[in-house]
């Protein structure tokens, strides 16, 4: 009976953190990440990362929810390329900033005492995101680096990629045909078409077989549900944040219509801004929300 259970399941979402780190996270199997890292960076004289290591192999399972996981994937090639790797699910309207956050935290870690600004390595951050980022841009990897505005480059010490994974399968263009298969991999990995090019591509085939080995380990498989559980409440309260967002800035409008005093009005922002900062959001999101100063806000 246990085996026909675990034979009925679905094949685990590769998109969830936990499943993404066990496929490209895993330090047994480097030629998966190096086969996704070499899809998505063009380096100079068609130069190929040969090897790669992954510094974070670790998958914490003391935590399921995924406040923790600020970084998921972090590796360094042999050519001393600094890459993270991060799987977003949920659009909490912050990932360009928290990319450039996370870039700079990598790039300052650098400098230990006595170190010179030379020394710098190249930093590169890979974010797949499972929604839509560049509304009207119809590319669904794009990358991002320092270049005037002729398009001269200024320095290759940094480097971002965004890969839209809805963007994709509606017909975003990818250039590099290996990540469009990584891409298909990930949007659908039980597809007939990825079956059809596992069997060619090995690193696929084998990414396939880790999905379909994690499953049927009981504790492996556990987390993997927590942590997709997780998920599934974190973006059902994101969704209910923004509603619950929405229906304040309506009802603070429309109250301080119905007043017809200024008082009236100024006093719901007071009260709307009371419960923005209630709910987590900075003061600088409330004063933008509400038309309150900072200052006042402040006071609250």
């Amino acid at each position: 009976m246990k085996k026909q259970k675990n034979a009925q399941l679905g094949e685990m979402n590769p998109k969830v953190d936990y499943a993404f780190k066990l496929i490209f996270g895993n330090k047994e199997y480097p030629e998966i990440t190096k086969s996704l890292l070499n899809s998505i960076i063009s380096l100079p004289d068609g130069q190929k990362i040969v090897d790669v290591t992954i510094a974070n192999p670790n998958i914490d399972r003391r935590y399921k929810d995924d406040k923790y996981s600020i970084m998921d994937i972090f590796a360094v090639t042999n050519n001393n390329i600094l890459i993270n790797i991060e799987m977003q699910m949920i659009n909490r309207d912050d990932m360009i900033p928290r990319t450039l956050h996370y870039m700079s935290r990598i790039i300052a870690g650098q400098l230990k005492s006595g170190k010179n600004y030379s020394s710098l390595k190249q930093t590169i951050c890979i974010n797949f995101v499972d929604f839509d980022l560049f509304d009207g841009n119809k590319y669904a990897h794009n990358e991002f680096s320092y270049r005037t505005a002729r398009g001269d480059l200024l320095t290759n010490l940094s480097q971002i990629h965004f890969i839209e994974l809805p963007k994709a399968e509606k017909g975003g263009i990818i250039e590099n045909e290996m990540l469009q298969k990584w891409v298909k991999f990930l949007n659908n990995p039980s597809s007939e078409e990825v079956k059809m090019f596992s069997s060619e591509y090995l690193e696929i085939g084998e990414a396939k077989k880790i999905l379909s080995i994690a499953r049927l380990k009981n504790k492996i498989r556990d987390l993997y549900y927590a942590r997709e559980d997780a998920r599934r409440e974190k973006a059902s309260w994101e969704e209910h944040k923004k509603n619950f967002v929405k229906n304040l800035l309506e009802k603070s409008k429309t109250e301080g219509r119905r007043e017809g005093l200024a008082e009236g009005s100024h006093a719901a922002k007071l009260e709307t801004a009371r419960n923005f900062l209630q709910m987590g959001l900075s003061k600088e999101q409330v004063a933008q929300g509400t038309g309150l100063s900072l200052e006042e806000i402040q006071k609250l």
